[in-house]
C-alpha cells in the first residue's frame, strides 16, 4: 500500500465571508481556532472542488492530532467519510463499524460518551456531497440532526463538501450562522513547484521536474484547471516520468479538462495493457486495451446509477453481472476493491455469516463520473429511449453532475450539441458555456452563440468559465461582454486579453471591479488596432493599484485611445494616476471617442499634473463632442489649460461638478472653452 505523507500541507486554505464572498487566506495553524472574525469557531464548512485536497486535509488533522501536535484539549477525533455511511446510520453505529470484535464498546455507550464529553469531541464528516441526505430533512437521520445542530450542539465539527453542496448550510439562519466556511484552494504556485520537485527527488529525475513545472506553467487548462488539484498533479508526475519526450510534446496540445483527464485514463489502460501481455507484440497489447475499454464501458451503468443514487461503494455482489470487467478495471486503476472483516455486530445486521465483506469502489469520485460519461455515450448511439431518461435526470441538477456532463459532451461532437441543446433549453447560460468548451467543436459554440450573444460573469466566475468563454470568443460568438469581481490567474487573462482584441465581433464590453495582472494591460496595449470594440465602460476601476504599476496605466490608456472603432468609453474609479494621463495625452490625436467620455471620480483632488494632463487630453480629443465627468474635484490648472487651449477645443459637457461642495452646473450644448473665465 502507498505510504501518503502528511507531515506537510501543500494546499492553499482560505475564509470566506458569507456576504461579500471576500476571501482570506489562512494558515493551517489557524484552522480549528479562528473563524472569519477572529473568534473560536466550533463547526467548520470546508468547501472545494474533487480532488483539491478538502479529504487529504482531513486526514491531517486526525494524523496531527494522534500524534500530539494539535488539538491536545480533545479525547476524541472522529473522521468519518460520508461516501461509506447509509442514511439511518447512527454515529455510534458508525464508529462500532471501524471497532474490532474484541473491543466491548456498545453503540449505547458511544452515543453516551460523545453526550457527556461534546466539548472534548471533533467530528470530521468528509464528502457531504457524497451523501444521500438533505440538511432540511433534519429528523429523519442522526448525521443530518448533527449536522444541523438539533445533536451533539457542543461537539466541534468539520464538514467538507463540493461547492454545489454549500448553499444547503446558508438556506438555514441559524445553521449558516453557527458554520464558518473555508476553501481549500489546491495548490499555489509555490507549493506546486515545490511538490513536483520533491517527486521526482524522490524518483531521481531531477531534470524532469523543471520541464513539467513549465509545462503546468504555460497551458491554460492546467494552470487553471488543474494545477492547484493534487490528484491531478500527482496522476501528471506519474505520466511525465514515463512519458517519452515525444509523449510529452502531444500533450502540451491538449485544451480542455476532458481531453487530460481522458489522457490520464489512456495512460493508466496502456500501463494496465504492457502489465497484462507476456508477449509484447502490437496485436496482444491492441487486445488488451480493448479488454479495457469494454471494461470501463460495462461497468458504466453501476457507476452512473450510483452516482444519480449518492451511493459511492457497492457490494462485490453488484458486479456479479460484468464480475470480470470489475476484476479487470480493478487491475486498470479505474475501481478497487477493500475486503474488511466484518465484526460480530455488523454481521448480526446484515445476518450473514461471513467473516469478510467485499467493498467495491472508484478511487475518487471524478472516476466514476468519468466512468458514468462515457457510459452515456454507449447510450445514446446504442440506446436512445433510455438516454434520454438518463439526460433528463442529469440536466435537473447539473451543478451535482457537471464533469459527468463535461466527459459525456467531450467524447463525441453529436453527443455533446445534444447536451448542449437541453442546457439552453433549460436556460443554463454560463453553464453551456462550460460545456461547449469540453465539447470544443464550433457547431456547440455556434449553438450556444445563436441562443445569447451576451455574456455576464459576475462574482468570481471559475477560471474554466472564464476558459469556456474565451474559447466562444475566439469562435466569434461573443458580441457583448459583462465582467466582474474575477480573480484569475495570468495564463486565462492573457488569453481573454487576446481574445477581446482579436475577436471580430465583440463591440461591447464592461468590467467592474476587478484587479488583473500588468500582463492582461499589456496585451490590451499593444493589440488595441485590432480591437473592434465600439462601447468600452470600467466600472470601480481600481486604478490605485496601478500607481503602484508603473506601465499599467499606459498600458490601458495606449488600449483606449488606439481602439480604431471605440466611439464610447466611460470609466469610474477614484483616481487617475499621472501614468494613464499622460499617454493619453501623446495618443489623444488617434482616439476614435465620438459621442461620449464619461468620467465619474469620487472628489478626491487632482493634483496639478494631473489636472493639466486631463484638461489637455479632452482638447487634444480629434473626434469627441461630448463629455461627463461627474464628482471631479479639479484645481484651477485644469481651467487655465483649457483657456490655452480653447481655439481647438470641440468638447461639450452634460454635467460638470467643479467644486469641492460637489456644485452640480447643468449646461446643455456649450463648448468646454466658454465655461471660463474670472
Amino acid at each position: 500500500m502507498e505510504r501518503i505523507e502528511l507531515d506537510k500541507i501543500y494546499t492553499n486554505i482560505s475564509i470566506i465571508d458569507r456576504h461579500s464572498k471576500r476571501k482570506t487566506t489562512i494558515t493551517y495553524d489557524d484552522l480549528l481556532t479562528n473563524d472569519e472574525n477572529g473568534n473560536l469557531s466550533k463547526r467548520l464548512l470546508i468547501q472545494g472542488e474533487g480532488g483539491v485536497g478538502k479529504t487529504t486535509l482531513c486526514a491531517k488533522i486526525a494524523w496531527d492530532w494522534c500524534q500530539g501536535r494539535i488539538l491536545q484539549d480533545l479525547d476524541m477525533v472522529l473522521l468519518i467519510p460520508l461516501r461509506d455511511v447509509t442514511y439511518k446510520k447512527s454515529i455510534g453505529g458508525i464508529v462500532k463499524t471501524y471497532l474490532s470484535d474484541s473491543n466491548t464498546a456498545k453503540i449505547n455507550q458511544i452515543h453516551d460518551y460523545i453526550t457527556r464529553n461534546q466539548s472534548r469531541v471533533l467530528i470530521m464528516f468528509d464528502g457531504f456531497d457524497e451523501f444521500n441526505g438533505k440538511l432540511s430533512e433534519i429528523d429523519s437521520s442522526e448525521v443530518i440532526r448533527i449536522l444541523g445542530i438539533e445533536q451533539y450542539k457542543s461537539c466541534k465539527v468539520i464538514v467538507t463538501t463540493r461547492p454545489w453542496r454549500t448553499h444547503e448550510f446558508m438556506m438555514d439562519k441559524t445553521i449558516a450562522d453557527a458554520y464558518t466556511i473555508l476553501s481549500v484552494d489546491g495548490f499555489s504556485e509555490e507549493n506546486l513547484s515545490t511538490y513536483i520537485r520533491r517527486y521526482f527527488q524522490i524518483a531521481e529525475k531531477d531534470n524532469l521536474a523543471e520541464s513539467l513545472i513549465s509545462f503546468m506553467e504555460e497551458n491554460d487548462v492546467i494552470q487553471s484547471n488543474m494545477a492547484p488539484f493534487p490528484i491531478y498533479c500527482a496522476m501528471l508526475c506519474l505520466m511525465w516520468k514515463d512519458f517519452s519526450e515525444e509523449r510529452r510534446t502531444e500533450m502540451q496540445h491538449l485544451q480542455t479538462f476532458s481531453m487530460i483527464f481522458f489522457e490520464m485514463i489512456s495512460f493508466l489502460k496502456e500501463h494496465y495493457a504492457s502489465k497484462a501481455c507476456t508477449n509484447l507484440q502490437n496485436q496482444n497489447i491492441v487486445e488488451h486495451l480493448n479488454e479495457a475499454v469494454m471494461a470501463i464501458q460495462k461497468i458504466g451503468e453501476i457507476a452512473l446509477n450510483g452516482l444519480l443514487d449518492r451511493n459511492f461503494s457497492f457490494p462485490e455482489n453488484n458486479f456479479r453481472k460484468c464480475l470480470k470487467a470489475m476484476k479487470t478495471c480493478c487491475r486498470v486503476g479505474v475501481l478497487t476493491i477493500e475486503r474488511d472483516v466484518i465484526t460480530r455486530d455488523r454481521r448480526h445486521n446484515l445476518n450473514v455469516s461471513s467473516l469478510v465483506a467485499s467493498t467495491v469502489s472508484f478511487p475518487h469520485k471524478l472516476f466514476q463520473e468519468y466512468v458514468a460519461g462515457v457510459y452515456i455515450g454507449y447510450l445514446f448511439f446504442n440506446n436512445r429511449t433510455k438516454y434520454k431518461k438518463v439526460k433528463k435526470k442529469l440536466l435537473h441538477r447539473p451543478d451535482e453532475f457537471r464533469y459527468v456532463l463535461y466527459f459525456a459532451s467531450a467524447s463525441g461532437k453529436e453527443l455533446g450539441l445534444d447536451i448542449i441543446k437541453g442546457l439552453i433549453k433549460g436556460g443554463q447560460r454560463r453553464f453551456c458555456v462550460d460545456v461547449a468548451f469540453e465539447c470544443h467543436t464550433e457547431e456547440t459554440a455556434r449553438a450556444v452563440g445563436e441562443r445569447w450573444s451576451e455574456y455576464i460573469l459576475y462574482y468570481d466566475p471559475s477560471e474554466h468559465t472564464v476558459s469556456g468563454l474565451v474559447f466562444m470568443m475566439r469562435q466569434n460568438q461573443v458580441q457583448s461582454l459583462n465582467m466582474g469581481y474575477l480573480k484569475c490567474g495570468r495564463t486565462v487573462l492573457r488569453d481573454l486579453a487576446e481574445s477581446m482584441c482579436s475577436s471580430s465581433v465583440l463591440r461591447k464590453v464592461q468590467i467592474s471591479v476587478s484587479r488583473f495582472y500588468p500582463d492582461f494591460y499589456k496585451i490590451l496595449g499593444s493589440e488595441a488596432s485590432k480591437c473592434q470594440i465600439e462601447d468600452l465602460f470600467l466600472d470601480s476601476f481600481d486604478l490605485d493599484y496601478l500607481l503602484n504599476q508603473s506601465s499599467v496605466g499606459g498600458d490601458l490608456a495606449q488600449w483606449v485611445c488606439t481602439m480604431p472603432r471605440l466611439s464610447k468609453f466611460s470609466l469610474t474609479c477614484p483616481y487617475l494616476p499621472d501614468s494613464f494621463l499622460s499617454t493619453a495625452v501623446a495618443s489623444a490625436s488617434s482616439c476614435q471617442v465620438m459621442y461620449e467620455l464619461d468620467f465619474t471620480s469620487y472628489g478626491q483632488l487632482f493634483s496639478e499634473s494631473a489636472a493639466a494632463n486631463l484638461a489637455e487630453f479632452l482638447c487634444r480629443l480629434p473626434h469627441l463632442t461630448r463629455a461627463c465627468l461627474q464628482g471631479v474635484n479639479l484645481p484651477r490648472t485644469f481651467f487655465e489649460t483649457i483657456a490655452s487651449q480653447a481655439s481647438r477645443c470641440k468638447v461639450r459637457i452634460r454635467h460638470f461638478h467643479q467644486s469641492s461642495t460637489m456644485e452640480c452646473i447643468t449646461i446643455d450644448d456649450k463648448p468646454l472653452s466658454e465655461l471660463l473665465g474670472d
